[in-house]
Parts: structure tokens; C-alpha cells; sequence
């Protein structure tokens, strides 16, 4: 029986965004996973990105009959029930809710016209919960789509961006390292990985990048999550100050009063 995402989150587990919102900010993190502190606020670039991703699960799963105008009639309900949920949703300036609606819709257009992923569906939304040595607690998470072409299998991740990603950014990221790592695990074979990356602009664009890990890079993911849960179990929690960091962050306000709280 496959199990969803939603079940492998009920339990304590590890998963690539704490890795990640742990290297970003260890007090992002905190603020996340200890002391799950409410959203200050909520960009709408999350239920944005949530909702157009479950409308390429549903292309992915049923296929070429699956028009743009289902895309987009879908993605308007999506969008709608996401940002109803969300806490405190803010948009930037001159931006509403009808304006992301909209790119959304214009996004789908390139996406299907685009498409390439109708050979070998091997799965759609697969979640995955695997054991890591030197982990207390497993890895879990969910791999959008896992295509095969030739007996090679794919996992292909997609993504929404507010530009093309720059030349080897694929090749440094964690997230194509640990999702390797866990499928690995799982089947018992190298396999490659590919995003697709969405530009949200004035005129979306779709890129797609491929790239390759190997055991030197598995055991490397191995060591680096090793040393996150140590440093996480001391307890000690700094802030990474920065533009990018802080500018759109859910816990801005409560970080700039951590040391009062502490003091």
C-alpha cells in the first residue's frame, strides 16, 4: 500500500526543507521546527506554487486528454482553496490575487505546450520515508514525477521561480543530492534528476536542467545531515542577517526580538 505525504509527516522525521531552512537560518529553523511559531505572514508565492503544483500532478497522472483549459480551470480552484488557508497572505505592491490567478493561467499555457513527460510514468506524487545513518529520525518527502526512458529513471522536480535559475545551480543543489540519496535507498539505483523550473514573469518561460549524483556526493549528504542533527541538539540557534534572508521571512519580527526574549 503507497503511502501519501501526509502520513509519513505524522511521525518525527527529517526532511530536505529542514536541511535546508536549517543552512539557510539556523533560527528560521527554530522558529519552524521547535518552536513552531505562527507565520507572521504568508507570500503568496506559497499557495501560488502549491496550487499550479497540483495541477501538473493531475497532467502528469491523466495524461494528454488532460486539455489547458482543465489546467486552468483547476488551478483557479487550487489556487482559491490555498490562499483561503493561508494566514496573513501578502502581496507585493501593485500584485492582488487576481493578477497571480492570471500569471498562473499564462504559466499552464507553456507548461502543457511544453510537456514532455508522456512516455514511461513510473510515479506520480511518490512519498518516501527512508533511514539515514547517524539520523534519530527518518528522512521522508515526495517525489513529484519519476519518468523512465531507455530502462534510465528520472525524478523530476518541479519548480516556481521568479527567474531562470543561473548555470550551475542545479549541480549544487541539496534538495537533487538528498532526493537521490532516499531513491537510492529505496530501489537500489543511481538515478538522474531533473528540475523544471517556471518562471513567474511577464512572459513565463520553462527551463529544464539535468544533473547527476554519484556515491561521493551520497556520502557527503550523509555526513552533512549528521552534523545538522548534532548542532540541532545543542540547542543553539543563530540568525543569518541578510537581504535575502529576511526580507519576505515568517518569523522577521519575532528574530529582531530574540535577544530581548533571551536577555
Amino acid at each position: 500500500m503507497e503511502r501519501s505525504i501526509d502520513t509519513v509527516r505524522e511521525t518525527p522525521h527529517w526532511s530536505y526543507s529542514a536541511f535546508n531552512t536549517y543552512l539557510t537560518c539556523p533560527m528560521r529553523y527554530y522558529f519552524r521546527y521547535i518552536e513552531h511559531a505562527e507565520a507572521e505572514r504568508t507570500s503568496v508565492s506559497i499557495p501560488f506554487g502549491r496550487a499550479f503544483h497540483a495541477v501538473l500532478s493531475e497532467r502528469a497522472m491523466k495524461g494528454a486528454d488532460y486539455t489547458v483549459e482543465d489546467a486552468k480551470e483547476d488551478f483557479s480552484v487550487f489556487f482559491k482553496g490555498e490562499a483561503e488557508v493561508c494566514e496573513k497572505l501578502t502581496y507585493k505592491q501593485d500584485e492582488d490575487y487576481l493578477f497571480w490567478e492570471q500569471r498562473g493561467c499564462d504559466m499552464l499555457d507553456v507548461a502543457l505546450a511544453e510537456w514532455t513527460d508522456d512516455y514511461t510514468v513510473k510515479s506520480v506524487a511518490e512519498a518516501f520515508s527512508v533511514e539515514v545513518p547517524g539520523l534519530s529520525k527518518p528522512l521522508i518527502g515526495e517525489f513529484d514525477l519519476v519518468v523512465t526512458d531507455g530502462g534510465d529513471e528520472t525524478i523530476c522536480d518541479w519548480k516556481t521561480a521568479s527567474m531562470k535559475w543561473p548555470a550551475g545551480k542545479a549541480d549544487r543543489d541539496l534538495q537533487a543530492t538528498t532526493f537521490c540519496y532516499a531513491y537510492r535507498q529505496l530501489h537500489g539505483r543511481m538515478p538522474m534528476f531533473r528540475f523544471d523550473v517556471f518562471t513567474k514573469a511577464k512572459a513565463p518561460a520553462h527551463h529544464q536542467f539535468y544533473t547527476y549524483r554519484n556515491q561521493d556526493d551520497l556520502d557527503r549528504f550523509v555526513y552533512l545531515a549528521g552534523q545538522i542533527e548534532k548542532v540541532v541538539n545543542t540547542g543553539i540557534f543563530l540568525p543569518v542577517e541578510s537581504c535575502m534572508n529576511c526580507s519576505e521571512c515568517a518569523y522577521s519580527e519575532r528574530c529582531k526580538a530574540a535577544h530581548r526574549k533571551a536577555g
